[in-house]
């Protein structure tokens, strides 16, 4: 009988309001816990994206000195990082806190039946304002330079889409590889070390020999990276990048679904 009842309530959970509701609950309770005890509270989500683009900033604009040949105006190099940080500290946050989710929360869900997919999308969930604070801050310091704003701007909310996309398709094959192998959660973090460096983001490509630009396509984040600083920054975007951000959200958004779905009798008999 008890089981009945709790296989009712889990099938009762799938249905997608029901999906929706303990998601945006769950979303609560992750911005409560995230910054609860801490002076600055909420504002810890305005003054991490803000240090980590002026020491990028002062290194490699300052120090450095480098500069985006084709972008000829002021900050020009200041508009370019940013481009590339609004992609990827939302992406990492989201990363950084999903793989380990199923893992933290092992004893709830044994407890208490849900779908598990409601966890990975939590940690996509809380790193919206990331992403949404680094896109308002590009757009208004692009108009401010007198870079746009152009029609192609059109193309930020597909751009957005596509990245959430890519960011919860791997956040579930993550999450779930974690659970299943532990060894994933030490290898995604040196992962994620090497994977900035090989992404656009505090260089602009045109620095890099042309005849490697064609290995860039192998990587996801750098064709995002890419079609944002042509879509907002005007830059040019190496000939096939739209096809290969197209297939990696298909290749990612819906084969890291796949996988999750695939594995869920293991997380059950695990559990």
């Amino acid at each position: 009988m008890e089981s009945s009842t709790s296989a009712g309530a889990h099938a009762a959970a799938r249905h997608p309001r029901q999906l929706w509701v303990l998601w945006r609950y769950w979303m609560v309770r992750e911005f409560k816990t995230r910054y609860a005890g801490s002076v600055l509270g909420l504002a810890w989500a305005f003054v991490q994206p803000l240090a980590t683009l002026a020491i990028f900033y002062v290194l490699f604009g300052l120090v450095l000195a480098v500069r985006v040949p084709g972008l000829d105006v002021n900050n020009g190099y200041l508009l370019h990082l940013l481009a590339g940080l609004a992609v990827w500290l939302p992406f990492t946050d989201a990363i950084g806190r999903g793989v380990g989710c199923l893992a933290a929360y092992e004893d709830f869900l044994r407890k208490q039946p849900m779908p598990a997919e409601i966890l990975p999308a939590v940690s996509v969930g809380g790193s919206l304002l990331v992403m949404g604070i680094g896109y308002a801050l590009l757009l208004v310091l692009s108009v401010a330079q007198g870079v746009g704003p152009h029609a192609s701007w059109a193309w930020l909310p597909v751009l957005v889409l596509a990245q959430v996309a890519l960011t919860l398709g791997l956040t579930l094959l993550l999450s779930m590889a974690h659970f299943l192998w532990r060894d994933v959660g030490s290898a995604v973090a040196f992962g994620l070390q090497l994977w900035f460096y090989v992404t656009p983001i505090v260089y602009p490509l045109s620095q890099v020999p042309e005849s490697f630009h064609a290995w860039f396509l192998l990587n996801p984040l750098a064709c995002l990276v890419l079609m944002v600083q042509g879509a907002v920054l005007h830059m040019p975007v190496p000939v096939g990048t739209p096809w290969a951000l197209a297939a990696w959200v298909l290749l990612l958004g819906g084969g890291g679904w796949w996988f999750f779905r695939s594995m869920k009798s293991a997380l059950g008999e695990a559990l």
